[in-house]
């Protein structure tokens, strides 16, 4: 059977919704755990990028999907440099293993200055050498309020079974907010503990289960946790989890939270909380972080800042990524990408939560055991 030569050239779907102030082209290029397969894509990308004024490039794929042994995001931003694409341009995401996280993790993808970097009214070209691209663009525009276009060139040759609505990215679920739950379930931005029950804060939904997930609750985040009404909406909210309390950074906000009472009991100005912070840290986004063993941690995409707690605060100390920091480091964790961390009472370990995973570090910085799987009960009907 000969194959099917497909050549979309910027097909645009209709959107609806209120444009942004100043909005952008952004390119979206889907990722592949074959080195060939992201080869051609990347030369797509490159091609579209010569004829439409691009501002921001978002190349989407984590390392080691499927047993690969490519780090798909920076192989597909070397790429694009090597033809002649400004790398000032490029942000990588480095979580998502699939076509629905490459949706997932790439619409809340925030730049250098902690803003989002699709933002609605911007035109999005979702780049790729496969269908899939046409229902990633259409959830875009649907549910993310951006002219979506979708762009595909290269040859395949159709299984009987494939659709057009590749694994039913755009029909398959009109909850969005479910979608994306399910899309990286369970991948919490903090956790805690109560007694014998365990909670973890997802998007906007509680968890709450007994250690063996026996049984299991699930309640609206703000019902739970108030203070996330409150919080500047404007910016990123990340948890630095101090064993009876959090930290909750937002802008350039830190509310210290006890985690009992659910109640902030200080706030304190986040730029001047670390003597000695590097200034891309006082304005950037980073996911998370953790006061274990008097130091401080804080994980960013590509990074991990590292300050000595000493009696007048936190010091800064360096910069590295989780990679150079931690022995035995997993290659599928990226360099640093970590969505949670927690010092874990009973054990003094170390506890990182990734894209689906967790892992436990022992107070010798060395990884214990590879990756587990957080293999939690799906709620059906999430709160």
């Amino acid at each position: 059977m000969r194959k099917l030569v497909v050549i979309v050239l910027y097909f645009a779907l209709v959107f609806k919704g209120n444009a942004s102030v100043n909005p952008k082209t952004i390119m979206l290029v889907l990722g592949s755990a074959d080195a060939a397969v992201l080869e051609e894509r990347v030369a797509i990308a490159v091609r579209l990028y010569r004829t439409q004024p691009i501002q921001k490039i978002i190349v989407s794929g984590g390392c080691g999907a499927h047993g690969s042994g490519i780090c798909e995001a920076t192989a597909m931003r070397d790429g694009l440099i090597r033809g002649g694409v400004n790398d000032q341009k490029i942000y990588k995401e480095e979580n998502a293993k699939t076509t629905v996280q490459n949706y997932v993790f790439s619409r809340v993808l925030r730049d250098e200055s902690d803003q989002k970097i699709i933002q609605p009214g911007d035109t999005v070209f979702v780049v790729s050498n496969h269908w899939h691209a046409i229902a990633v663009a259409a959830r875009l525009q649907e549910y993310d309020r951006v002219v979506g276009r979708f762009y595909i060139e290269g040859s395949i040759t159709p299984k009987a079974t494939d659709k057009l609505d590749y694994v039913g990215i755009f029909n398959g679920q009109p909850d969005n907010d479910k979608f994306v739950l399910r899309g990286s379930w369970l991948t919490p931005e903090t956790c805690w503990s109560v007694g014998d029950s365990l909670y973890y804060l997802q998007n906007n939904m509680v968890y709450g289960t007994d250690k063996d997930n026996r049984s299991f609750s699930s309640k609206r985040a703000e019902d739970v946790l108030p203070f996330l009404n409150l919080l500047d909406a404007s910016h990123s909210r990340a948890f630095i989890d101090g064993g009876k309390f959090w930290w909750v950074r937002h802008g350039d906000r830190l509310w210290k939270v006890e985690k009992d009472s659910k109640k902030v009991s200080d706030k304190l100005v986040w730029s001047n909380w670390i003597t000695g912070m590097p200034e891309a840290w006082k304005k950037g986004a980073f996911n998370t972080g953790v006061l274990w063993n008097n130091t401080l941690l804080l994980f960013a995409n590509e990074k991990i800042l590292v300050a000595r707690l000493e009696k007048k605060g936190f010091v800064f100390v360096k910069e590295t990524t989780a990679a150079e920091y931690f022995r035995n480091w997993p290659f599928a964790w990226g360099k640093s990408n970590v969505a949670s961390a927690m010092g874990d009472p009973s054990t003094g370990n170390l506890i990182l939560y990734r894209n689906m995973e967790r892992m436990a570090i022992d107070q010798n910085l060395q990884v214990i055991a590879p990756p587990v799987a957080n293999k939690l009960k799906w709620i059906e009907d999430p709160k």
